[in-house]
C-alpha cells in the first residue's frame, strides 16, 4: 500500500504538475495575450493622444484659417466694391468719351461747313476784286473819256466861239 500510495501520490503529483504546467502554459498564453492587448491599448491610447493633439492643433489652425477666411471675405468685399466703383467710373468715362467724340464730329462738321463757306466767300471776294478792278479800269477809262470829251467840248466851244466871232466879224463887215 505504501507503494500504491506512493504511486498514487506520484500520479497525483504528476497529474498536478501536468495541470500546473497546463495552467501555467494557459496563464503564460493569457499573460502574453494580455501583454499584447496592453501594448495595443497603450499604443491606441498614445495614438488617441496624438490624434487629440493633432485635433487640437487642427482646430487651432482652423480657427486661424477662419479668421483668415473672414479677412479674405472682407478683402474680397472691398475689392468687389472697388471693382464696382471702377466699372462705374469706366462707364462714366466711356460716356464722356462718346460725348466728346460726338462733339468732335459735330465740330468737324461745323469746321467743314465753315471752310466751305470761307471758300465760297473767298471765291466771291476774288470775283468782286476782279470785278472791282475791272470797274476801276472802266471808271478810269470813262473818266479819261469824259476828260477828253470835256477838252473836246472846250475845244469845240472855243472853236465855235472863234467861228462865232469870225461870223460876227464877217457879218459886221458885210453890212
Amino acid at each position: 500500500m505504501g507503494d500504491e500510495n506512493d504511486d498514487r501520490l506520484v500520479a497525483i503529483q504528476s497529474e498536478l504538475e501536468a495541470i500546473l504546467d497546463q495552467r501555467l502554459s494557459a496563464l503564460a498564453t493569457t499573460l502574453r495575450a494580455t501583454e499584447s492587448t496592453t501594448r495595443k491599448i497603450v499604443g491606441t491610447e498614445l495614438e488617441i493622444e496624438r490624434h487629440h493633439a493633432t485635433r487640437a492643433k487642427l482646430e487651432s489652425e482652423f480657427a486661424g484659417l477662419g479668421q483668415v477666411l473672414e479677412s479674405a471675405k472682407a478683402d474680397a468685399d472691398a475689392i468687389r466694391i472697388q471693382h464696382a466703383n471702377l466699372m462705374a467710373e469706366r462707364d462714366e468715362l466711356n460716356q464722356e468719351a462718346e460725348r466728346l467724340q460726338s462733339e468732335v464730329a459735330d465740330t468737324r462738321l461745323t469746321v467743314d461747313q465753315t471752310r466751305h463757306r470761307v471758300e465760297q466767300l473767298e471765291a466771291e471776294a476774288e470775283e468782286l476784286r476782279t470785278e472791282n478792278s475791272a470797274l476801276k479800269t472802266k471808271l478810269k477809262t470813262l473818266e479819261e473819256n469824259i476828260s477828253r470829251m470835256r477838252r473836246l467840248k472846250e475845244e469845240l466851244m472855243s472853236s465855235i466861239s472863234g467861228l462865232t466871232a469870225q461870223m460876227t466879224g464877217l457879218a459886221g463887215s458885210n453890212k
